[in-house]
C-alpha cells in the first residue's frame, strides 16, 4: 500500500479492513469535471462531514463501507466506527492525492485554481507519454502520475520569462544601442 501516493487503510474494531483508492478513475466517479472541485471546496466548509462520507465510499476497493463510515435509513444517521472528523481529515487526503498531487513535498505549485478537474486528460497523458494502458493509466493517483512524468522527463526547465520591468529595461537597452 502506497501511503505515499494517497492510498489509505482502515480496519474496523472487528479486524475488517477497508481500502481507500484515490486512482484517477475513481475520482472521476465522483462525479463531473466540475463536481470534483466542489467535493473537494465542500471537504473544507460546513459540509465537511457528509461531503467526506462520500469521498470514502466513492473510493473504497470494497463494495460497502457503509459499516465504517456510517448510514442513513428510516430510523435515521446510524455513525459507524470511524468518527466524522477522521473521515473528513482521510477524504481530504484521499483527494488531495486524487486531483493535485504531492509528487515533490515542499515544492510551490501555481497556486492558480481550477473550476474543473479532467481525469480523462491525465489518463490520456499517462498512455501517451507514459505508455501506459488504459486500465494501468487510470490506476495511478495524481501522486504517481506527476512522480513518474518527473522521472520520465526529469527537470525539463522552462524558460524563464522576465518581468515586465525587465522586458522593458531590455527593449530600451537595444533601442539605445542601435545606430540609426
Amino acid at each position: 500500500m502506497l501511503v505515499e501516493c494517497g492510498f489509505t487503510r482502515a480496519s474496523m474494531p472487528d479486524g475488517q479492513e477497508f481500502t481507500f483508492r484515490p486512482s484517477l478513475a475513481r475520482i472521476a466517479a465522483l462525479g463531473s469535471p466540475a463536481e470534483i472541485v466542489q467535493l473537494y471546496a465542500e471537504l473544507h466548509g460546513p459540509r465537511a462531514g457528509k461531503s467526506a462520507s462520500y469521498v470514502l465510499a466513492t473510493l473504497c476497493d470494497q463494495d460497502d463501507c457503509l459499516a465504517l463510515i456510517g448510514w442513513l435509513d428510516a430510523d435515521g444517521w446510524h455513525q459507524g466506527p470511524m468518527p466524522e472528523a477522521e473521515q473528513i481529515l482521510i477524504a481530504r487526503h484521499l483527494m488531495q492525492h486524487g486531483i493535485i498531487g504531492k509528487a515533490k513535498p515542499g515544492r510551490a505549485g501555481s497556486g492558480q485554481f481550477a473550476p474543473e478537474f479532467h481525469t480523462a486528460e491525465y489518463v490520456a497523458a499517462a498512455r501517451v507519454h507514459l505508455g501506459l494502458s488504459t486500465a494501468d493509466a487510470e490506476a495511478l493517483s495524481m501522486t504517481e502520475f506527476q512522480a513518474a512524468f518527473e522521472m520520465k522527463f526529469p527537470e525539463a526547465k522552462a524558460a524563464e520569462v522576465p518581468s515586465r520591468d525587465e522586458y522593458k529595461a531590455f527593449m530600451e537597452k537595444m533601442k539605445g544601442g542601435r545606430s540609426g
